[in-house]
């Protein structure tokens, strides 16, 4: 009987229509924040309250996104806050990144070319409501790799505007905390345990930031060395939050991270 159900609501052409829909959102808004983006790339003088009001609306768009999932029940304002940070830092970090590299009419393209990235994760931010839907596993990867993306970006931002040491120590410390909570919500924890993990993290990135202003390391060969720390610590501690931390797995991590760190090495000595 529950499974003639399943197959009646499956099939009802009301369902499928009303998931459409729910999709042309997806759709919609991710040509907004693509041509949001174009503005602020082609606008000169830059106008850097535009991009934040771009990033005000990449949280409305995966706010509205996530609640008109039907699996959703989200009662409070704050409820789909854990669903923001990586809409709204990727449209922060690929504005402040572009304008800093792109120039002339290439702006243009790549402010139209954005809306295939805003469409992934705003996509993937939906579909990661059901954690027992065909697409979850799907969606989570891209997820997590918007995640080191963005972390990247930042972390090339935060060592492109030369800032002190104590700011861009606590910058960096900040985008982790908020990148981190994207990674280890796919465990199922509580808003407070989630916060305290990626605070953790946070901590150690802040200090990995800080040691590189001791180190030869400038631009982005500092940059990789803060995602490679990233990567490490999220994917440790995401493992060992899901009980599946082995040591093959902790070696797998470290050797990913300390081929990354002999890359950085090798070029830093060869130039």
């Amino acid at each position: 009987m529950k499974e003639f159900t399943r197959d009646r609501r499956g099939s009802d052409p009301l369902a499928l229509g009303s998931e459409a829909g729910r999709l042309d959102r997806v759709h919609v808004l991710a040509v907004v924040l693509a041509l949001g983006m174009v503005a602020y790339l082609a606008i000169e003088p830059t106008q850097n309250w535009l991009l934040l009001l771009l990033s005000g609306l990449a949280a409305i768009a995966t706010d509205s996104v996530v609640r008109h999932h039907p699996k959703a029940n989200f009662q409070r304002v704050d409820d789909t806050a854990l669903y923001l940070f990586v809409p709204v830092l990727f449209t922060l970090g690929l504005g402040l990144f572009l304008e800093e590299v792109v120039g002339g009419y290439g702006t243009v393209a790549i402010g139209l070319a954005s809306v295939v990235p805003f469409w992934l994760i705003l996509r993937a931010e939906y579909e990661s409501i059901d954690r027992f839907a065909p697409a979850y596993q799907v969606s989570r990867l891209w997820l997590n790799v918007a995640t080191y993306v963005v972390a990247f970006l930042f972390f090339a931002t935060i060592y492109d505007f030369d800032l002190s040491l104590l700011t861009a120590s606590f910058a960096a410390g900040i985008v982790s905390v908020l990148l981190a909570i994207e990674v280890l919500r796919e465990e199922g924890m509580d808003t407070a345990r989630t916060m305290l993990y990626a605070l953790a993290i946070g901590g150690l990135i802040a200090e990995a930031a800080w040691s590189t202003h001791f180190l030869p390391l400038e631009g982005s060969a500092a940059a990789v060395f803060l995602l490679l720390a990233f990567y490490l610590m999220t994917g440790l501690m995401h493992n060992y939050l899901g009980n599946r931390l082995t040591r093959k797995t902790a070696s797998e991590f470290a050797s990913v991270a300390g081929l990354g760190v002999l890359i950085i090495a090798l070029s830093h000595i060869t130039n």
